[in-house]
């Protein structure tokens, strides 16, 4: 585990003084540490494995419950979806993560989940089929109305 931390934390140095790193704003730069840090971790822990090792099903952990849990300003939280799939693609480029760029799309592809998330909003969950009036058929198919036939069955 400590190699892990210790690999987790020399590439996030090594980013954070590449020249793709000086595109991001000055305040998201100022965070990025410990943003990058928190989305390798939980990345990492999701399925346990080393940080190279990384696939498509691990960047939900990373972005959501490591990311998620830190509390940084809304206005550097707009711009994570970025910075890390920055990131990602600059682990590509120097060899160290295989597929980091297409990882980096997956990531900007979870902004909206990921804000509204941040933002504490809950997911709405909606029925998939129209509620069952009294007067309508059961849908048990005996051909009763829904009142006669099941639908005490439902409610006690």
């Amino acid at each position: 585990m400590n190699a892990r931390k210790d690999t987790i934390e020399s590439w996030v140095g090594d980013f954070c003084v590449s020249s793709a790193f000086v595109d991001h704003p000055s305040l998201v730069r100022e965070y990025a540490p410990e943003v990058l840090m928190a989305f390798l971790e939980a990345a990492c822990d999701a399925r346990d494995v080393a940080p190279g090792d990384l696939e498509e099903v691990d960047c939900k952990p990373g972005l959501f419950a490591g990311v998620g849990a830190l509390e940084i300003p809304a206005s550097v939280r707009t711009d994570v979806p970025a910075l890390v799939a920055a990131f990602l693609g600059n682990l590509e480029e120097v060899g160290r993560l295989a597929g980091g760029r297409t990882l980096g799309l997956y990531v900007r592809a979870l902004r909206e989940p990921y804000l509204e998330r941040a933002a504490g909003k809950g997911h709405t969950i909606r029925s998939p089929a129209a509620k069952v009036g009294r007067n309508d058929p059961c849908p048990c198919g005996s051909g009763r109305k829904y009142k006669k036939c099941c639908m005490g069955q439902l409610d006690g």
